[in-house]
């Protein structure tokens, strides 16, 4: 057998492996691009509306939430404007008010941030109120991708 043709077949095998280990299957099997985007907004939204990602898996955070669900105080299309006890009114979480309203836009690493630390886009910390919520990085980035591009 040639170098060539050994080497061929090496890279066809480390291929097939991270394809399996993407979650893409059996060989020619990967999911397309566009299904990823379609199957992250899908559980972003699913975070966003329920408390749970598109598994099912209840999302929680450091202290119990007053609230299941991101939707449940700032509202299913991210107005907010729900008042809080202590006198917290929930966020608008839509484009306008997180980049355009703000002197310092949120990024989708701020927005992250917010979400998990409670620490908003100034370096400010949050009413507390505000769960510090514990995902994983998939689910965080899911809801906050939702958030930061779905909520107009």
């Amino acid at each position: 057998m040639r170098i060539s043709s050994i080497i061929g077949l090496l890279l066809t095998v480390v291929c097939v492996m991270a394809a399996c280990a993407r979650g893409g299957g059996t060989a020619g099997a990967s999911a397309s691009p566009n299904a990823v985007q379609i199957a992250a907004g899908d559980n972003g939204r699913s975070i966003f509306q329920t408390g749970s990602d598109s598994d099912g898996k209840q999302i929680v955070a450091a202290k119990p939430p007053l609230r299941p669900s991101c939707a449940a105080c700032h509202g299913a299309n991210g107005a907010g404007g729900v008042h809080l006890p202590g006198g917290a009114v929930s966020a608008d979480l839509r484009h306008n008010a997180l980049v355009v309203g703000q002197k310092h836009a949120y990024t989708l690493g701020l927005l992250e941030r917010a979400i998990t630390t409670g620490i908003d886009n100034d370096g400010q910390p949050l009413n507390p109120v505000m769960p510090r919520w514990r995902l994983s990085h998939r689910d965080l980035h899911d809801v906050a991708t939702y958030v930061f591009t779905q909520l107009k």
